[in-house]
């Protein structure tokens, strides 16, 4: 009985590498530092109408400008998008504004693949302790695909379409006209009450605390148009339909949102501005820059991993400046097929672990 399992343990490890990153330049452009949002709690009632008229929304600051996902080295959006967050004790509330010269869209039946439009993406992880995330999708017509990840589809997570945002709010307001060619518009906003409730699993508490810490992200995919018969549609050139824009709020680096260790952050403030990062945010990055280069260092030598951090290709540039104060230690068998390591951050009193399959770990204080 144990030949099947390491067979399948074998099988397993050859197969995980395969969803890292192909080289060391895109690793090195994946270091950008995080987004930070300070959302304020509000005791004001708001109406989900896409407007924001409240004076609590007028109080909200405004987040940085999107970027290209890939970041600067991508040139500028051609359309500005920006975002404001509040919360409550039910809601985290979200408003963003969408510079669009043409509105269009077309999708309008529940969970369709919402970015065949031009959309707007809200990603969020309420856990450190799990890997499950949250996906929703919105066109200009209201229409909402939402989704649950158990884990990214990089380390064989699977989208969980029946899931569904219970008693999500949302509203589009549009400064033009839809689906009218012969005219320029401005901007069309969105408007999203997310239940605390609704994104709440396996027991834990859903509502978060005052200055708790949640990974967030935002994106926007835009599509160039051409008009046929007085209708939009996507452009297409030379028979090929045209690959569409990624403008996000903290960039990944690469092209693929499901990365949620390079998202930005919201922290949950009562009524003061703040812009500092989590204690955990080094050590997961760290933990996570030692999983990319081990995926690298595996496509080079047929699925082995290294057994010391400094033969890893980038360690130099990716990882030795970050380890002072982190305390290691890896443990890996014999075949090198297999690894797992535990870093400890001896200034923050945290501990993490992270393994080849990408299932990461991380212990605060009052558990070490």
């Amino acid at each position: 009985m144990l030949k099947p399992f390491y067979t399948l343990i074998t099988f397993l490890t050859i197969g995980a590498y395969t969803y890292g990153q192909q080289n060391l330049a895109q690793i090195l452009n994946m270091q950008s530092p995080p987004k930070i949002y300070a959302a304020k709690k509000t005791k004001e009632p708001i109406l989900i109408d896409g407007i924001a008229d409240e004076a609590t929304w007028k109080d909200a600051l405004w987040s940085d400008d999107f970027i290209d996902i890939e970041g600067n080295v991508k040139p500028k959006p051609r359309f500005n998008t920006k975002v404001k967050m509040l919360w409550d004790d039910t809601y985290l509330y979200l408003y963003a504004q969408l510079e669009e010269p043409h509105i269009w869209s077309t999708l309008t039946e529940h969970d369709a693949i919402i970015y065949h439009d031009n959309d707007f993406e809200v990603f969020l992880k309420p856990s450190q302790h799990q890997s499950l995330y949250y996906e929703i999708e919105v066109n200009a017509l209201n229409t909402i695909m939402d989704l649950m990840m158990a884990k990214p589809y990089r380390l064989g997570g699977e989208a969980i379409m029946h899931w569904d945002v219970k008693n999500l709010k949302s509203a589009v307001h549009i400064e033009g006209t839809l689906n009218t060619p012969n005219d320029i518009d401005q901007y069309w906003s969105v408007e999203m009450a997310i239940p605390f409730a609704s994104i709440s699993s396996f027991g834990r508490a859903s509502t978060p605390k005052v200055n708790d810490f949640w990974h967030i992200n935002f994106s926007r995919v835009q599509w160039q148009h051409s008009i046929e018969n007085g209708q939009y549609k996507r452009k297409v050139e030379n028979r090929k339909r045209l690959t569409e824009d990624n403008w996000v709020w903290t960039p990944i680096g690469i092209i693929n949102m499901h990365y949620p260790e390079k998202w930005g952050y919201i922290q949950f403030t009562d009524d003061i501005e703040t812009n500092e990062l989590p204690k955990s945010h080094r050590i997961e990055q760290i933990a996570w820059d030692f999983y990319y280069l081990q995926q690298l260092y595996a496509e080079r030598t047929q699925a082995k991993y290294s057994d010391k951090l400094e033969l890893l290709p980038g360690f130099d540039s990716v990882l030795k400046n970050k380890m002072a104060g982190i305390k290691h230690a890896l443990t890996i068998n014999k075949s090198k097929t297999l690894y797992k390591i535990e870093l400890t951050d001896t200034i923050n009193h945290l501990k993490v672990t992270i393994d080849n399959f990408g299932n990461y770990n991380i212990s605060h204080e009052t558990s070490l």
